[in-house]
């Protein structure tokens, strides 16, 4: 089952316990915040509507400022691009939607930018397309109409991997880039074409016939030396540990190379055997140069109904954040124990010495604490895009616990490998925005991954102003802020692109589609990573819709 493939966009809001931090003449750290005001927006409904138009490789035109002529390589992203096809079915959630790819390629030698936009011809979409309906799947929120038990049991049969890989890309092989979900069945399409090359399992030769893997992280992260992806595979015994040896669930990490041959094989790191309460929604894992981190924040899975994932989450502020270390080199594991947390995408980690001399390992996230202490209602019940597309309509329940009127925080993780003590550090909430604006997508430079860093950009994005959207770079050193808005004007995650050679780290530019609501249009930005100041806007053929993740890949 690809339980929780879906965690990935626990992201959609922004909460915190504490009292929302506002400016005041006596307060001189507001002078050096990024301000948003999100005032006079309209809503950007062809982000959350249906694009069916696929575009082959076209060339685009530089419509103001200079593409920074040593930018040579592809941006490609992924998201939802239908979410019916005019049958009887149709879902209602960002992370339902059938995945579609776009690419924007930059060659520095003719100057030329290009764009392809082409659906994930999985499974999913290609039986979609035959019967011109959705096809019974798992789903994150409403299927209309709803699954029968006759289809729900179909699905547990014949989709318990749904390949409907919408989430996030990346560079995991050498034969193309891939489509990812939270499971792990990786989907490569062709560098240039996007056509489908294969879909895949790396072979898991630990594994026994009495084990099944469940879920796996969208996000896969790459060791700082080596450079191997990293990513983990939760897993089941079926036979109580009679066979197999293991009697609970674990997360094994694996690392992932790719071979001569260009098969992507997989090498087990370790095992995290967890007891039934620590079950959580691992979107993405940390790693430094000597540990992996596994973060068990308090989105907890109960297990419940292999088809209808949304029902399998819940809140539970009395389960502690765990923080999980596993060694690379003798495999033992440390456990850290922090306040109740979540967030769902590590901004970075890495190692130091303290004045002490004893190694602690630092993970950051964008974090939030819902209010109440334990609830059904979470934010994945905000990712309907009905919402964003029927003003009349209110996910802010009149009995919902959560409380929405509060900032997210960014928050670093210390664990102490010596004395076994860890404790959790909330920045300052380094910007001004109205209410119910979210901080996150975080994003850095690559080249400092596993390594003392400063800057982390993220997407700012307000759901009660028309979901009006915006970037943030914050300095984590200074603790200072800057920010970029322009009404109407909403950008996705942003990608992190430096400039060859470079050792400065915010030496580079900051790549992200812009959906313009003022004439549905779709454009491409390239910001100053110093500055967030615009250096060039390409065009774009057609609409893209709201895209999750992405990445940057050089020379290709």
């Amino acid at each position: 089952m690809a339980l929780l493939a879906i965690s990935l966009l626990c992201i959609l809001l922004s909460f915190s316990t504490a009292e929302e931090e506002t400016c005041s003449a006596d307060n001189p750290a507001c002078s050096s915040y990024a301000t948003f005001n999100f005032e006079g927006w309209t809503s950007p409904y062809g982000l959350f509507s249906n694009q069916p138009d696929e575009v082959d490789d076209v060339p685009l035109k530089v419509k103001s400022g200079k593409v920074p002529d040593y930018l040579d390589g592809s941006l490609y992203r992924v998201g939802a691009g239908m979410y019916d096809l005019g049958g009887a079915r149709r879902v209602n959630n960002l992370i339902d939607g059938l995945a579609k790819v776009h690419r924007w390629s930059f060659n520095k030698d003719s100057g030329e930018v290009r764009f392809t936009s082409k659906f994930l011809k999985s499974d999913i979409y290609n039986r979609s397309m035959a019967a011109q309906d959705i096809v019974p799947m798992q789903h994150m929120g409403e299927i209309f109409p709803p699954l029968t038990l006759l289809e729900k049991a179909k699905v547990v049969l014949y989709d318990a991997n749904n390949d409907n890989n919408n989430i996030a890309m990346w560079d995991l092989g050498k034969e193309g880039v891939t489509a990812t979900s939270e499971h792990p069945l990786y989907i490569d399409v062709d560098f240039t074409s996007l056509d489908v090359l294969r879909k895949f399992n790396p072979p898991s030769n630990d594994r026994s016939f009495f084990e099944r893997e469940a879920t796996s992280a969208s996000h896969f992260t790459r060791h700082p030396t080596t450079l191997h992806s990293i990513n983990y595979k939760l897993v089941f015994p079926l036979d109580k540990g009679l066979f197999s040896g293991k009697d609970r669930p674990a997360y094994s990490i694996y690392e992932y190379s790719t071979s001569e041959s260009g098969d992507v094989v997989s090498n087990l790191i370790g095992n995290i055997p967890v007891i039934k309460s620590e079950l959580r929604i691992v979107h993405s894992i940390g790693v430094s140069e000597n540990y992996v981190i596994l973060p068990l924040f308090c989105m907890c899975l109960e297990m419940k109904d292999p088809t209808d994932i949304g029902a399998n989450i819940i809140w539970d502020a009395s389960r502690p954040t765990i923080m999980k270390l596993l060694s690379f080199k003798d495999k033992s594991i440390m456990s850290f124990n922090f306040p109740a947390y979540e967030s769902q995408h590590n901004i970075n980690s890495f190692e130091r010495i303290n004045d002490q001399g004893e190694l602690e390992v630092i993970t950051d996230f964008p974090t939030r604490v819902y209010a109440a202490n334990k609830n059904k209602l979470t934010i994945y019940d905000t990712l309907n895009v009905d919402y964003y597309n029927d003003a009349t309509l209110d996910w802010r329940h009149a009995d919902s616990p959560i409380d929405v009127n509060h900032k997210g925080r960014l928050t670093r993780f210390v664990m102490n490998t010596v004395t076994g003590e860890g404790h959790a550090h909330d920045f300052p909430v380094m910007w001004n925005t109205p209410k119910n604006t979210m901080m996150e997508f975080p994003i850095i430079n690559p080249a400092f991954r596993g390594e003392p860093y400063c800057f982390v950009y993220l997407q700012a994005w307000n759901n009660n102003l028309n979901n009006a959207m915006g970037l943030l770079k914050v300095d984590l050193c200074k603790e200072t802020s800057i920010g970029w808005e322009d009404v109407n004007k909403f950008p996705v995650e942003p990608i992190f692109t430096a400039r060859p050679g470079s050792l400065v780290e915010d030496d580079g530019v900051i790549v992200s589609p812009v959906f313009d609501s003022s004439d549905n249009s779709t454009a491409l930005y390239v910001w100053d990573a110093k500055n967030l100041e615009v250096l060039a806007v390409v065009s774009t053929p057609i609409v893209v819709p709201f895209t999750l993740h992405g990445v940057w890949i050089n020379g290709v």
